[in-house]
């Protein structure tokens, strides 16, 4: 199972009394995946017809139309064009009088006229404030939204979030919706459809907090801390590997120094300080600084000795 299909099966688990944030949710799935047909003549009624590759989704909304409206209303299934072994199942409400009543109370269309239908469900304008009754609704749509033509990557792949809308309009309304809760989502165009997006991990945790998938958060969330705790090891690991090259480097070129010196005879005129530290260099060659430093004799300090071999180097040189 995709990471997208858990997130939507713990949403699905979701249930709610409150008649305000069902309508709430519906609302948001009809936006992203549904659209409203008209029956013949000028009278005619619009009914709805929404589309979803999932089950248990088309059941939910089948069951909350009944619920709330008592409308006539079925669930059509057909094998999908594009991917093997799908379907598709589609929510069919037909033509009747009272989805024009569902709809304008859901802000879709404007009462009378039943030419003025709104086919795209464009907002019009109206501000998130003016749409929904409380952070509830708010909270709703958004998952209504997701439930309707959301994906999440896998955390342990990338971190990517979209929601596809049909329309421009929608995609506004949606990342007007998501600022509320100071979700910084980006918006772009792709086939024709617009996609409101984020690629944050932590934006993305936030909104599946807001939404109530918080068994997939808290997935989420274990697999950032492993993804840190892996990235702190390679630091670490890079840091040692780099510090363990440089020391290696320094012990050669001073080893070879040291030779050089000896070869011309100049280590006879040396301090004792100064012989010694060569002498014990070319015994161990493999060991750092500090290491080396508490073979001596009189105990010397790790900044002393740098300053011995660096005389060495500077005699060899000369």
């Amino acid at each position: 199972m995709s990471f997208t299909s858990e997130v939507k099966e713990q949403l699905l688990r979701i249930n709610t009394s409150k008649r305000c944030c069902r309508e709430a949710e519906f609302l948001a799935f009809l936006r992203m995946s549904g659209n409203i047909s008209l029956s013949g003549g000028r009278d005619g009624q619009p009914g709805i017809l929404a589309a979803t590759s999932n089950a248990a989704l088309a059941r939910r909304y089948f069951k909350l139309v009944k619920e709330l409206w008592q409308l006539r209303a079925e669930i059509l299934m057909r094998d999908s064009q594009h991917f093997k072994k799908s379907r598709i199942y589609t929510l069919r409400i037909p033509p009747q009088a009272e989805v024009r009543q569902i709809l304008a109370r859901l802000g879709q269309i404007p009462d009378g006229n039943p030419w003025a239908l709104n086919h795209s469900f464009e907002p019009a304008g109206r501000g998130v404030g003016e749409v929904f009754r409380g952070e509830c609704c708010q909270r709703a749509y958004l998952r209504g939204a997701f439930l309707g033509n959301g994906f999440v990557s896998d955390p342990k792949r990338s971190y990517h979030l979209e929601i596809v809308c049909q329309d421009i309009y929608q995609a506004h309304f949606l990342l007007a919706l998501a600022a509320v809760y100071q979700l910084n989502f980006k918006l772009s165009e792709r086939k024709g459809h617009f996609l409101v997006y984020c690629k944050d991990s932590t934006q993305i945790s936030d909104f599946l907090n807001v939404i109530g998938a918080h068994g997939a958060l808290l997935q989420l969330e274990n697999v950032k801390i492993m993804k840190d705790t892996s990235n702190n090891v390679n630091r670490v690991i890079n840091c040692d590997t780099a510090n363990t090259d440089k020391t290696i480097d320094a012990a050669q070129r001073q080893v070879q120094a040291i030779k050089r010196l000896a070869a011309a005879g100049g280590l006879v005129g040396l301090s004792k300080a100064l012989q010694e530290t060569a002498a014990l260099r070319l015994e161990n060659p493999e060991l750092s600084l500090l290491e080396l430093a508490r073979l001596f004799d009189k105990p010397i300090s790790k900044a002393g000795l740098y300053h011995r071999l660096q005389k060495l180097e500077q005699l060899a040189e000369e």
